[in-house]
């Protein structure tokens, strides 16, 4: 039997860590918060640092990761104001 990695479940996981990030970046921006943490996914397939530009990249800019914005296991993400 041959055993091979599913890509399209990376994708998709992938698309929703991103969606997830954007929408606890509006629960957080309608409460006046302006950083919040999101723990670095295992399950997607690509860099922690692919993942921060495509927040960034999905929001213009409006939410971002910043300099130094991964340690202990967390990205840290900036709303713009």
């Amino acid at each position: 039997m041959k055993i091979t990695i599913n890509k399209n479940q990376q994708a998709i996981n992938f698309k929703t860590h991103v969606g997830t990030i954007i929408m606890i970046a509006g629960q957080k921006a309608k409460a006046g918060i302006e950083h919040f943490k999101y723990p670095i996914p295992r399950d997607i397939g690509v860099s922690t640092f692919e993942l921060i530009d495509a927040v960034e990249e999905e929001t213009e800019m409006s939410v971002y990761g910043g300099y130094k914005c991964i340690s202990d296991g967390m990205i840290r993400f900036s709303i713009g104001s």
